[in-house]
């Protein structure tokens, strides 16, 4: 793109030139109404989404309910051990029929009764024999593409979706020998941000600011200058990274992960795969998180603790993972202000969309990806 023509070009689409060159986002891509319900249609109905751990549901009759960009979904894991995803939405009259997360043998609508198996098939609808050519086999929930990848469970609204081992291909050769199948959840936190999701998935990939946002926690211990960043379609990334253990010491509490032995006390590794799922990688864990939007204005930010399953029988693996948890509930606070005072800069008329710096070249191929993904509507929006 020329000097000219990158003068004229729609702000929105200013960031799909090089680095040196590109700016930032404009401030009305972040608190449009018209251009979150687009994302919803372009993105988060096509794309696979992780939604959590299979240990979560672990038994037959285990499930979970979710609200995905304003969609209720259940997740379950059927009487044969295997893990399917429906609309949380009854075939009569839309009711969901699960809430939270739990063990059943069924799922009954609470306002009329209908009853639904782990396969989201009805066998049973009250009263309804005098409806003329009803037929309960042609009535189910909605099923959802599902799958699971290293121990994590994605849905996909598409029915034409590319297969799951398709979408995760370029983590699976990077990250695969990590086997995160191996390790468990130990502990789950939950933070709700008021700022559009966007902020929060840069913010994760963003090392302009961590030697001064998080000076006191794990930016003491980074190096901006060591991050090689590889980048692969749809946005995502990974990257490799000399680094200390999440802990108030910079050290491991319990004892090297073995699947990442062999890379030392200094492992550390990130990976960002579309549209919202983030791992964090040190010695001792894996701290992967989710990003959910709540409207165009909040998100809700799910953070994954996971140690190997040898870990979990040990006498002092409680105390060490309440400490992980407060070291990780401070690293998020200091983010926290820092991305609710950008949301807050996006609705004033002072707002420029600055430069990017070559610290934030992860952001600009996530941005990249998302302009031309989002296409015009950016512009008419």
């Amino acid at each position: 793109m020329t000097d000219v023509a990158r003068a004229r070009a729609p702000a929105a689409h200013r960031v799909q030139t090089p680095l040196s060159r590109a700016a930032h986002l404009p401030g009305h891509i972040y608190n449009s109404p018209a251009i979150y319900a687009l994302e919803k249609e372009r993105i988060f109905m096509k794309d696979w989404l992780c939604v959590g751990r299979t240990e979560e549901i672990a038994n037959p009759g285990d499930y979970m309910t979710f609200r995905i960009v304003d969609e209720p979904i259940v997740v379950t894991r059927n009487g044969a051990g295997a893990i399917g995803a429906f609309a949380n939405v009854c075939a009569h009259r839309g009711v969901e029929v699960a809430a939270g997360q739990g063990n059943t043998k069924e799922f009954m609508c609470p306002y009329h009764g209908w009853l639904y198996d782990l396969d989201g098939r009805l066998v049973g609808a009250p009263y309804m024999k005098e409806a003329a050519g009803f037929d309960p086999a042609r009535c189910r929930l909605k099923p959802l593409k599902s799958g699971v990848w290293q121990g994590w469970v994605f849905v996909n609204f598409d029915d034409g979706a590319m297969p799951l081992a398709d979408y995760v291909a370029d983590w699976e050769r990077e990250l695969g020998f990590l086997h995160m199948e191996r390790c468990r959840l130990a502990d789950k936190l939950v933070f709700d941000i008021q700022c559009n999701w966007k902020f929060a998935i840069e913010n994760l990939v963003d090392i302009y600011h961590v030697k001064s946002v998080h000076a006191t926690t794990f930016g003491a211990h980074v190096d901006p200058e060591k991050y090689e960043w590889s980048f692969w379609p749809r946005g995502c990334s990974t990257v490799f990274y000399p680094a200390r253990p999440h802990t108030d010491t910079a050290e491991p509490l319990f004892a090297m992960n073995p699947t990442v032995a062999d890379c030392g006390l200094t492992f550390g590794v990130t990976g960002f795969l579309a549209p919202n799922f983030h791992l964090y990688g040190r010695c001792e864990n894996f701290r992967p998180c989710i990003e959910w939007p709540l409207g165009v204005d909040r998100v809700r930010l799910t953070y994954y603790n996971l140690f190997p399953a040898e870990f979990h029988t040990r006498p002092d693996f409680a105390d060490g993972v309440a400490r992980y948890r407060r070291y990780y509930s401070r690293a998020v606070e200091e983010d926290r202000g820092m991305m609710e005072s950008l949301q807050r800069g996006m609705a004033s008329r002072y707002f420029e969309p600055g430069r990017l710096s070559r610290f934030e070249n992860a952001i600009h191929h996530q941005l990249k990806y998302y302009v031309g993904r989002m296409g015009d509507a950016l512009d008419a929006a």
